[in-house]
Formats: C-alpha cells, sequence, structure tokens
C-alpha cells in the first residue's frame, strides 16, 4: 500500500503544480483539493496531503470521498485504528466500493486482526469488477497469519483463485508453502505439479522440491515439519 519514494514520481509534481494553478481561481473548490491531496499523498508529503483533506472537509464535510481518502492517509501514516474506523464508516454507506475494502484489510492486517482482514478481502474481491491474483493471496496469507486451524480456508482461498488464474506463481508458492508446513507432501506436490517446468530450476523451489522429498521419506510418528525443514 505504501507510495514509491518521492523522486519515483514526476508526473505526480507536474499533477500537483497544475492543481496549484487551478485552485488559485478555484479556492474553494473541495473536488480539487481532494486531488492534491490524494497526490500528496503518493508523493509521501503527508502533512501537505491531511492539510488539503482537512480543508476539503470544512467546504464540503458531506463530501462521499473524503473518508475513503482520508483513511487511506491515516493507514500509510500508521495510524492503523484511526483508518479502519474512517474506513469502517465510508463501507457502511458505500459497499460496493472494492478499494476500500482492500485499504480497511491492510489497516486490519497492521493491528493484527487477521480474521477480518481476510474477510474484507473477501469483499474486495466479490466487489471488484476484475479481481487480481494479489487480492487472492493477500486474502490467504490474512488466513496464515490467523494461525494453523485458518490454513484449510486459506488453501480454500488459494484453489478459487488459481481456478482463475491457473499456474500464478505466487498462488502455487504460497499454496505449496502451506501444504509444507502441514507437512502434507501430496498437496504440496499437486501445486508444484502445476507449475511450468521451467520455474522448478530456480532455487526457491528446488529448496521446496528438497523439502518434499523429505516428507515423502519419513512415515508415522517421524513425519512432521521439523524432521525437514
Amino acid at each position: 500500500m505504501l507510495a514509491q519514494p518521492a523522486w519515483s514520481h514526476p508526473d505526480v509534481l507536474s499533477q500537483i503544480e497544475s492543481l496549484d494553478q487551478q485552485l488559485i481561481l478555484q479556492p474553494g473548490d473541495a473536488d480539487l483539493l481532494i486531488k492534491r491531496g490524494d497526490l500528496y499523498r503518493r508523493h509521501q508529503d503527508f502533512a501537505a496531503a491531511k492539510r488539503d483533506f482537512d480543508a476539503a472537509r470544512v467546504i464540503q464535510p458531506d463530501n462521499p470521498l473524503l473518508d475513503f481518502y482520508q483513511g487511506r492517509l491515516l493507514l500509510e501514516m500508521g495510524e492503523w485504528d484511526r483508518s479502519e474506523q474512517m474506513l469502517s464508516r465510508y463501507l457502511a454507506e458505500h459497499p460496493e466500493h472494492a478499494a476500500a475494502w482492500s485499504v480497511r484489510a491492510s489497516a486490519r492486517l497492521a493491528l493484527e486482526r487477521y480474521i477480518p482482514a481476510a474477510e474484507d478481502f473477501g469483499q474486495a474481491i466479490r466487489h471488484s469488477k476484475r479481481a487480481t491474483p494479489t487480492l487472492y493471496q493477500s486474502q490467504a496469507l490474512a488466513l496464515v497469519e490467523a494461525g494453523k486451524p485458518a490454513w484449510p480456508q486459506a488453501l480454500k482461498i488459494i484453489d478459487r483463485g488459481l481456478e482463475l488464474f491457473p499456474q500464478e506463481v505466487s498462488l502455487l508458492g504460497l499454496g505449496t508453502d502451506i501444504a509444507l508446513a502441514s507437512a502434507n507432501p501430496v498437496l504440496a506436490q499437486h501445486y508444484m505439479d502445476q507449475l511450468p517446468p521451467r520455474l522448478l530450476t530456480l532455487p526457491q523451489w528446488q529448496q521446496r522440491l528438497e523439502t518434499n522429498q523429505c516428507f515423502e521419506h519419513l512415515t508415522g510418528p517421524e513425519q512432521n515439519a521439523g524432521h525437514c525443514q
């Protein structure tokens, strides 16, 4: 969610300069202030972004997008509680906004509220016109963080993502890692079998293969993650 370093955004700076000129002519335009505030956020000038959002709220306190923009800014400022609160207020009125679900999920992850974060990523997927593999991966990772009882659900999310994005390496890698952590070599091999063969030569996949082969040679009570990792 974090923006790139300021020096990597010359286009952002030029857009800010353009809005500066527009705001000289239209100083009371809340929409222009919101646009500039979000550009400042991307530029990582959080103080300037906050000033613009605060000014926009004074001019137009009922602007429907302000809670979203300010909630996203608060997330990047590390004020996760306030970010969650503001985004919750926004989502109560705008439950169709996929990006807002994803941003609140990130705030909840930072607060170590893993199950609610996973639910929010699920809502982001549900409301996205074109959900990305990253959303499925993020939902599954939130469930991984929630603890071992949630891992079967994480695998279901991965499988759902793979139905839409076959051979998506990030999902196959996460599924393999969960299977290996669960000492389930059959399931791990199932995910690795879906990988393009040339990728199996990469070091990270060679390590997974070696771990899986270790599990395949263990039986009974000896078969546990500690022996092979």
